[in-house]
């Protein structure tokens, strides 16, 4: 089980210590140390401090420095009703989590609009946090209801005059489907009576899904970028169908994507780690006997085998394919 607690992961053991690390997390070296249940709830919490309006001058510096991704990744997108919002008009801006390359394209496609973005506090510790609050970042716990937060949001809009980037899927997608998203989004777009706008990428979980363990793959990367509903719309529009909206735009299947747009990706790692998504045979039904590696994956307590072509599709080495489609393959472990 992971926990949050000031702005660290803390893992809860089966001897019940913990274990917390005590480096910034974003640089993936990762000092632990042990702690009781007790001394961990004795941690402070992060402070809460107002949102800060967004330095021009490092969102151009952040701007400069991603420029090399979005050349790298021939990045390009697509615009659907944005007219109807004004220039200079704040917004809430929801997007989907695919990657870690997701922020890079939301200032791909924004910049120079300031942006208030909500992060969690995982990322806010350190030096790193300091720079992110400069930038217009403002922490969240995950996952719970967080009524300061609210209040932040609302002190972005309407004092700084700035937009509000949120991933309301709070987590990077694990089969390259929408991650739930919460019940209460259209509760808070007619509390804030802004308009909203959605960011939906196409190629960006494909380029670095989390299962691959960070490996890089080439593949084009691009959005739809949509004003899902005006000021006016979201006023006149109840919950359930701001709700619904909100549900129709964030329902994508990416390994969908990938087989009906041909995409290749011919990478001979692109199976590595499959098995932290798919850990249960289909065809003898052992659990964490999986393996993928290179471009198949394989379960060691029956020796049967699947590979993944460069489609993103599986197919048995022998015997009958159960799951050409992993999200398939996906569902069926949580229906068991």
């Amino acid at each position: 089980m992971l926990l949050l607690k000031n702005g660290l992961y803390v893992k809860l053991l089966r001897n019940r210590n913990f274990i917390y690390p005590e480096q910034d997390v974003t640089k993936l070296k990762i000092n632990v140390k042990k702690m009781s249940y007790e001394e961990m709830l004795k941690l402070p919490r992060l402070k809460h401090k107002t949102p800060r309006k967004p330095s021009k001058f490092l969102a151009t510096v952040v701007r400069i420095v991603v420029e090399s991704t979005l050349k790298q990744i021939d990045f390009s997108y697509t615009t659907e009703r944005m007219d109807l919002i004004g220039k200079d008009e704040p917004c809430l801006i929801l997007m989907n989590h695919s990657s870690f390359t997701d922020m890079k394209l939301a200032f791909g496609i924004f910049y120079p609009k300031p942006l208030g973005i909500v992060t969690s506090v995982d990322a806010m510790s350190g030096i790193l946090g300091k720079l992110m609050r400069i930038l217009g970042c403002t922490p969240t716990h995950k996952y719970i209801t967080d009524i300061s937060l609210l209040k932040d949001i609302e002190y972005m809009l309407r004092v700084n005059k700035t937009s509000v980037l949120m991933y309301p899927e709070a987590g990077y997608s694990f089969d390259g489907r929408t991650t739930a998203l919460p019940r209460k989004m259209g509760v808070l777009m007619k509390r804030l009576g802004v308009p909203v706008v959605t960011v939906i990428t196409e190629g960006a979980f494909a380029r670095d899904p989390l299962y691959n363990m960070l490996q890089i793959r080439d593949v084009k990367v691009g959005a739809h970028v949509k004003c899902l509903a005006t000021a006016e719309e979201v006023k006149t529009k109840s919950v359930a169908e701001l709700d619904a909206l909100l549900d129709e735009a964030f329902s994508f299947d990416n390994f969908a994507w990938q087989r009906d747009n041909k995409v290749v990706i011919d990478e001979p790692f692109r199976a590595d780690g499959l098995h932290r998504i798919l850990y249960k045979c289909p065809h003898c039904g052992a659990e964490n006997k999986m393996e993928g590696k290179g471009t198949k994956i394989t379960c060691h307590e029956c020796g049967k085998e699947w590979e993944m072509d460069v489609y993103g599709q599986l197919s048995a080495t022998s015997g009958e394919t159960e799951y050409p489609h992993i999200p398939d393959w996906y569902d069926w472990q949580r229906e068991c």
